[in-house]
């Protein structure tokens, strides 16, 4: 047999001195296909898209889990509704999908505190304006005889959050 003699240089490069053989990974991927007469259309699949990506930022500042958070989110939306896919969702469970998800976002809202402080607030004051218009509720007035402030306020940010979230549990503990 013939001596080979070979000189390499740079990155990436295989040397061969006989046969070579190289095998690419196989990967399989299935496409589901939904029926739009059975499942959610594009614009509701984006929104329950938007409430998962939002859910899952307020799982960042959950440390417990050793899932990442976006994965978490939609863990949790295909086991609370028995699908592969939120586009399979069907048609009729949707309202029902995004209520859970609102909720959720709700329960996960305390943690997004520690992973993204000025999103936290901006919940929470979008959240109080909301309750208080639903409850026809001047929301400056009740903050004032609520948190028993000194002087009025003329806006939300102008409260701590430790007001902020005092303010946030006494609004949504009162009833119609």
């Amino acid at each position: 047999m013939k001596e080979v003699r070979q000189k390499i240089s740079g990155n990436n490069n295989i040397q061969v001195g006989g046969d070579f053989i190289k095998t690419e990974k196989l990967v399989k991927t299935t496409q589901v296909i939904h029926n739009p007469d059975e499942h959610i259309t594009d614009a509701q699949a984006k929104e329950i898209s938007d409430k998962v990506k939002k859910l899952a930022e307020g799982m960042l500042g959950d440390s417990k889990g050793k899932q990442q958070p976006y994965g978490k989110a939609y863990t949790s939306l295909y086991n609370r509704f028995n699908i592969t896919s939120y586009k399979l969702l069907p048609k009729n469970k949707f309202e029902d999908a995004i209520k859970w998800l609102e909720k959720q976002i709700a329960i996960y809202r305390p943690k997004l505190k520690n992973v993204d402080a000025e999103q936290w607030r901006k919940d929470m004051y979008k959240s109080i304006h909301a309750r208080s218009n639903q409850l026809s509720i001047n929301i400056h007035d009740f903050a004032m005889t609520t948190l028993e402030l000194k002087k009025p306020i003329a806006s939300l940010k102008e409260l701590s959050d430790t007001r902020l979230k005092k303010l946030y549990e006494k609004l949504f503990s009162k009833r119609k």
